[in-house]
């Protein structure tokens, strides 16, 4: 059987003073989009000795950026158990599988399900390349396990309770041994107004690569062709600024263009550590404007929308103006 894409690729605990870094994240909004909850399971080891699991949490409120929050606690890897087939995974108290999620940290709580997507993405869909790649270059790996999910269940914040019954989510897993890139853009999408539609890129070392998906079908460009900037039937960036990214793409039947906006007052910014013991800054938002214009097979061009939409802008230094939590000692 093919090992799920959520199996830890790296065995933890490793030794001291051994990087290593493997993350898995996940994303839910109520149907309504008034909220965003976002949460991280994070498992580190950095070349200077750190050694640590870590669960992560933000609540975007639309209404009320003031009752935002962000909230992160380390766990020891004595209390980390990572496994597969079938995949699970312990941090400290959190669980994680590929079909459902629990976890809290001070006053934040989620507990949801989902059935698992039979369709995960890789930014590269040449496996063969993407494993020279992580050993040469240090890029590491990605899947998006489970692209477009609809999850049901609660998160709490203090006394608050949002109750979620089919929700669009995204859950995937990342890894890499060294230094992940200096910085990247990511966006996905699963709740458009007029459609039942799944739209993500992500933009790495000047390569970008796409996947969309409606009425049933997938169409993945992310073969080499569409990924290198030099190739003349590549995926193409019109611009990327942070809060503003303009993408476009052929391929597989289809045609598309993307515009990704992010208002000013619903980012949560937070530090990552990474391997080689440098920090990374992420200014991220869960409730984006994105709208998509694509035709397939050369058919009629449709236009659809989302206010709901989770984009980021990563980097060595910070994207946006702000504090960048936790702070690492």
């Amino acid at each position: 059987m093919y090992p799920d894409p959520n199996d830890p690729v790296e065995g933890w605990p490793p030794a001291v003073g051994e990087p290593g870094r493997e993350v898995w994240y996940s994303l839910v909004s109520p149907a309504d989009g008034s909220v965003a909850f976002w949460y991280r399971y994070t498992l580190l080891s950095t070349a200077g000795g750190r050694r640590e699991g870590r669960l992560w949490a933000a609540l975007t409120d639309r209404a009320e950026p003031a009752n935002s929050t962000f909230v992160s606690r380390a766990v020891p890897p004595a209390a980390v158990d990572a496994g597969g087939d079938p995949f699970e995974l312990a941090v400290g108290d959190a669980v994680l599988t590929s079909s459902s999620a629990t976890g809290a940290v001070d006053d934040v709580a989620w507990d949801l399900e989902y059935r698992p997507d039979d369709y995960a993405f890789t930014p590269l869909r040449s496996e063969t390349l993407t494993d020279l790649l992580s050993r040469v270059a240090g890029t590491g790996k990605h899947w998006s396990r489970n692209e477009s999910v609809r999850m049901s269940g609660e998160v709490t914040v203090g006394d608050r309770t949002i109750e979620l019954e089919a929700a669009p989510g995204h859950q995937g897993h990342t890894v890499s041994s060294t230094s992940p890139p200096s910085e990247w853009t990511w966006v996905q999408c699963n709740a458009f107004e007029e459609a039942e539609a799944t739209l993500e890129a992500l933009r790495l070392d000047g390569k970008l690569s796409l996947c969309f998906r409606v009425g049933g079908e997938v169409y993945p460009l992310n073969r080499l062709r569409d990924v290198l900037p030099y190739s003349p039937a590549g995926n193409v960036v019109d611009r990327d600024e942070v809060g503003h990214w303009r993408f476009r793409g052929a391929g597989e039947g289809l045609e598309l263009q993307a515009t990704v906006e992010a208002p000013a007052d619903h980012w949560q910014t937070v530090a990552y550590m990474t391997p080689d013991d440098s920090l990374r800054y992420n200014a991220h938002c869960s409730l984006s404007t994105v709208t998509v214009t694509y035709s397939v097979d050369g058919g009629p061009t449709r236009t659809i929308t989302s206010d709901a939409a989770r984009a980021e802008w990563v980097a060595a230094e910070p994207p946006v103006e702000g504090e960048y939590d936790p702070e690492w000692e």
